[in-house]
């Protein structure tokens, strides 16, 4: 059991065990006798004195109640041994005797060897030390050194971002997408390539010394290891560590500011992530069949373990970097003291551990989802052949798409070089559960005729439709014949044709007129970018939709919508009662051009009758 004793030094108190007492004392003192002879020595003296109460003070703030002798050696080690200040003699009472003898041997021997030595200076530094000590080595000031190297990092990500490369590829990802999981991943995967520029720096920190003494001091500067100067040294750290206590410096301010605004932007991301996962956990526990696009409650319960662990990994590598920049903020303004590279080493790789694990789970979860899926896809498939209708001319349909041919009166003529007959899932108001006509085929042209039969009175008519498509060839038409029952007569009408408009799957007339309505008119170009010519018709067709509908279609697809438009054929003349076909084609037969490969989908029929002749 050893004995503690309290001492003042400094001002200050310390409990400090008894041999580490003999031990400081014996040091001091050896100083104290070395330099008094000097001009200046007591105060030099008492700085050194100071540096030893202030490196106690840091023991202190690590939470060590009692000083040992192995701290004592390890501030001896940072200030530097008697020895190399006396000579070969540390004894009190023969140091004056030999001083002048001593002090020549030190210097001789502790000459630097080959001019600078690069270290990382710790007296200096915001995070590592790294760029203070290229300043000390190379020359220039501390601070030019900073702010040149934030204009590099912003410079470099300023060109990733305009050449969409780095983590800028995460967001041509649609974040609807596997439920916009695979975003996140894709951009932390990308960072390597993003921070490129900060890679020579963690290098340099990791395999760089840093200056543990005042001799690794003189080394980095170049200046000669003889007593005089490791105490101009001392004396040196001291003034500067007093100075940055009483003075806060520009980078201070902007290291500061930094840390403020992404401590302000991680708060955000964090609130946002924890919104996130309770909305998830709530959704579990409800079953909800429709929450984030998630059709079915089984795919909930497929990544529910996965899913949980990727949000609590989440939350935690966005809370250990806002921590970290909370308490950046902190130091920075003085208020409490910064962190020893070790500490920030440890946060580094926790939250480096943190993000691992959150990309692992969030595969771990896509992979368990796309697994689900896939089986309830083969189970629905198989179901659909199970249920299949064959029509007269040999159209093999499904259960649901013979339904909505039944149900809404559609009729199909002709259909080749396609597997599917409707669609659903891309509804100009992103509700994914309303179906409409559609044909795809990317490797050979599409042959599709869809119709519906009305019969009507002599008038004057309308026909519009919803449609989109990703290549030409694709029409809506009109056709029919007239019947004179007296004569038992008929007359074919004249075929009409109106070609649907190439958007893709993003824009379209119908989301500008949603957004923006009769505003458009004079307009030349559309929001997205188009050529743009306002009509008074589309104008009134999209008008009749309800304000929800509208409101949804702004929002749809990310605000980009889903390339719908609204085309109509105008001024139809019926002279006599007819039966009219109208509907959707793809046949050269009948529009007079060749059809294409692609898709291609419409709906939302409507033959309306203007006036009377």
């Amino acid at each position: 059991m050893k004995k503690n004793i309290t001492i003042n030094l400094c001002g200050r108190l310390y409990q400090i065990d008894e041999d580490a007492y003999e031990l400081l004392s014996q040091y001091i003192d050896a100083l104290r006798n070395y330099f008094k002879k000097q001009e200046g020595g007591e105060e030099i003296a008492d700085d050194i004195e100071e540096r030893v109460a202030e490196l106690f003070d840091d023991l202190k703030a690590q939470g060590i109640e009692a000083i040992t002798i192995e701290h004592v050696q390890g501030v001896i080690h940072q200030i530097g041994q008697v020895e190399e200040i006396v000579g070969e003699s540390a004894n009190p009472q023969d140091a004056e005797a030999q001083s002048g003898q001593t002090a020549s041997a030190a210097a001789g021997a502790k000459k630097s060897q080959g001019g600078k030595k690069f270290f990382r200076d710790s007296e200096h530094k915001v995070l590592a030390g790294v760029l203070a000590g290229c300043a000390q080595y190379y020359g220039g000031s501390i601070n030019a050194w900073r702010w040149g190297y934030v204009l590099i990092c912003a410079a470099w990500l300023l060109i990733v971002g305009i050449f969409g490369i780095g983590p800028s590829m995460a967001f041509a990802l649609p974040f609807e997408s596997l439920f916009g999981f695979m975003a996140l991943p894709f951009m932390l995967m990308s960072l390597p390539f993003a921070i490129l520029p900060l890679l020579p720096y963690f290098l340099t920190a990791i395999f760089t010394p840093e200056t543990k003494t005042p001799e690794d001091v003189l080394q980095m500067k170049g200046k000669e290891v003889n007593p005089q100067n490791l105490a101009a040294e001392v004396q040196e750290a001291n003034l500067s560590k007093d100075k940055k206590k009483n003075n806060i410096s520009a980078w201070d301010i902007f290291v500061g500011v930094l840390s403020i605004g992404l401590s302000t932007f991680l708060t955000i991301g964090f609130i946002v992530a924890l919104c996130f996962f309770v909305a998830f956990v709530a959704a579990h526990e409800l079953m909800a069949d429709k929450w984030w696009n998630i059709y079915k409650a089984e795919d909930i319960q497929a990544i529910t373990l996965p899913a949980i662990l990727s949000g609590i990994m989440m939350l935690t590598s966005i809370a250990i970097p806002l921590y970290c920049s909370i308490h950046a903020a902190v130091s920075s303004f003085g208020k409490t003291a910064s962190w020893h590279v070790r500490q920030r080493v440890i946060w580094f790789l926790l939250w480096v551990a943190s993000v691992v694990a959150f990309v692992g789970c969030t595969i771990w979860a896509v992979g368990s989802l796309a697994k689900t899926q896939t089986a309830r896809w083969d189970r629905e498939a198989a179901l659909r052949v199970e249920e299949s209708v064959t029509d007269a001319l040999g159209h093999v349909f499904s259960k649901e798409e013979w339904d909505f041919f039944e149900q809404n009166g559609w009729e199909l003529i002709k259909a080749e070089n396609t597997d599917r007959y409707t669609y659903k899932g891309e509804w100009m108001t992103g509700d994914r559960k309303v179906r409409y006509l559609d044909a795809c085929n990317n490797d050979a042209p599409v042959i599709y005729t869809a119709r519906k039969k009305r019969e009507v009175e002599p008038g004057i008519y309308r026909l519009s439709a919803a449609v989109r498509a990703d290549n030409t060839g694709r029409f809506i038409y009109l056709n029919g014949q007239t019947i004179d029952h007296e004569k038992n007569d008929t007359t074919q009408l004249p075929t009409l044709v109106k070609a649907i408009p190439v958007f893709g799957a993003d824009g379209g007339n119908i989301v500008e007129y949603a957004r923006y309505g009769s505003t458009l008119q004079g307009s030349t170009i559309g929001t997205n970018g188009e050529a743009f010519v306002y009509d008074e018709v589309v104008n009134e067709l999209v008008s009749h939709l309800s304000p929800r509908d509208r409101q949804n279609i702004s929002k749809a697809n990310l605000s980009k919508g889903f390339g719908w438009s609204y085309i109509y054929i105008d001024s139809i003349r019926v002279e006599k009662p007819s039966e009219l076909f109208y509907g959707v084609t793809t046949d050269e037969n009948i529009t007079g051009s060749t059809a294409t490969t692609g898709w291609f989908s419409a709906t939302d029929f409507k033959l309306e009758r203007l006036g009377d002749l």
